[in-house]
């Protein structure tokens, strides 16, 4: 009676199981060996692939034949670009394929590919790929591990798929900011297995971004290309290794709008305020004085400040040049002003070439200096030179013709003078900088790959 009741219970549980195992997914995880016998595989959600005696140390290499790994990246965010640390950070899923044979595709199996189960990610054997420029690297474990596994059955790939964040160092080149193009490589390779035992390589469309879903302050991600960076090195001082290499070239174009705003546009504006300064009269040196301190001090903070975001490089940068030329032209207007206050010319009287004799004079070029007081300003009379066909000559008679229609007008001779002079020269700087720095910087070096 007992073996009775004992046959009747194995019979339901054999028809329980095959019940399950025609109406859903077997209820256990089956191993290696069942899901390649077609008499015992049974569809499951994911999958055990790797047989009993799987060495997860040993890679699936082939005698004379190097293992192909094959690699895509996409790019979440870029969370970081620190230009004093010369770094910047990376949010991405890492994809690598290759294949391994001594995993076989469930023979019940009639999908593409399938999941592999997730304590696997320890047991199987993965590529030991490292990232050359790396300071700082994460996984996510929120909340497990964010990785995992397929296999293909088309080609019984085995496909790896993890995020991580990396810090990765970067060559900055300021020469061109804040107009600048900034490139930056992130290199990976095998860390054990030089170019005879691996081949590193992207697939086709290997790397994946959406600027568009993600900001990154004062830059955008221009684009993202793959590039093979395969070296030679020598080992042990006489034998040549080739090292399988491969690189992601990032390049970022910076926003220009944040520098016009804050440094461009103010510099223009502070210029153009001290040329206001000729317009007042000579005799006013408090006025005058104090405007062109405060523009020159004000133009010396906004330079210091703009330059402790950046590290100190050995080259001029083209703010350096802009911010150099915008004080220069300040500080020499303030000597325009000390020139103003101490000179004082004046045309001599029509057909008296010759001024009147006065106590020390010093005549150059037909300019005569007379000393007119310890406090009074010095007294230039322009005299008309004579008349010459020498280069010398004309060159007399055209400072002569210039300076006798600034002489004529009301107000100082120097600052009417600089009212032309120095909004010229500011105008022609603007062209000539803007025609070479406001196209961006066009090509860029990668550095370290």
């Amino acid at each position: 009676m007992k073996c009775l009741l004992l046959l009747l219970l194995l019979q339901r549980c054999i028809h329980l199981t095959i019940c399950q195992a025609e109406d859903g997914y077997s209820p256990r995880l089956l191993t290696a060996e069942e899901n390649a016998n077609e008499s015992t595989c049974v569809e499951q959600p994911t999958y055990n692939v790797l047989p009993a005696d799987y060495d997860k140390l040993m890679p699936p290499l082939l005698k004379g034949v190097p293992l192909n790994i094959y690699f895509t990246l996409w790019i979440i965010s870029i969370t970081e670009i620190n230009e004093l640390r010369q770094d910047f950070t990376v949010d991405l899923y890492l994809r690598m394929y290759w294949v391994d044979f001594r995993i076989k595709y469930p023979v019940c199996e009639k999908r593409p590919f399938i999941v592999l189960n997730h304590a696997q990610l320890d047991k199987i054997w993965i590529p030991d790929i490292f990232f050359k420029q790396e300071k700082r690297s994460s996984r996510h474990f929120v909340n497990r591990r964010n990785a995992g596994l397929k296999l293909t059955k088309s080609t019984n790939e085995v496909f790896f798929s993890e995020r991580i964040t990396l810090t990765t160092y970067c060559a900055y080149d300021f020469r061109f900011f804040p107009l600048d193009r900034q490139a930056c490589v992130m290199a990976f390779e095998s860390y054990s297995l030089d170019g005879r035992y691996a081949n590193l390589s992207f697939k086709p469309l290997a790397i994946h971004f959406d600027k568009f879903k993600f900001k990154i302050p004062q830059y955008e991600l221009n684009y993202v290309s793959p590039y093979s960076c395969y070296y030679d090195y020598m080992y042990e001082g006489s034998y040549f290794l080739n090292q399988s290499c491969i690189q992601a070239n990032f390049v970022f174009d910076r926003q220009f709008s944040y520098y016009f705003v804050q440094m461009y546009l103010p510099s223009i504006l502070i210029v153009l305020v001290s040329f206001l300064s000729f317009w007042i009269p000579v005799d006013n040196v408090p006025g005058r004085v104090s405007l062109g301190v405060t523009s020159l001090l004000t133009l010396a903070t906004q330079f210091t400040t703009i330059q402790r975001s950046l590290p100190p490089v050995s080259y001029v940068k083209a703010m350096d040049i802009w911010m150099f030329f915008c004080i220069v032209t300040v500080f020499l207007a303030m000597v325009e002003f000390t020139l103003a206050y101490n000179f004082r010319f004046t045309l001599a009287q029509d057909g008296d070439r010759k001024p009147k004799p006065v106590k020390e004079p010093v005549t150059v070029l037909g300019i005569n200096s007379i000393a007119a007081g310890l406090r009074q300003p010095r007294v230039v009379v322009l005299t008309q030179p004579e008349e010459g066909k020498t280069p010398f000559a004309v060159l007399k008679l055209s400072v002569y013709w210039v300076a006798e229609r600034f002489a004529k007008k009301k107000g100082n001779f120097i600052d009417n003078f600089s009212k032309l002079l120095f909004p010229i020269a500011f105008l022609v700087f603007n062209l000539a900088y803007w025609n070479h720095y406001g196209k961006g910087q066009k090509e860029v070096t990668f550095w370290g790959g």
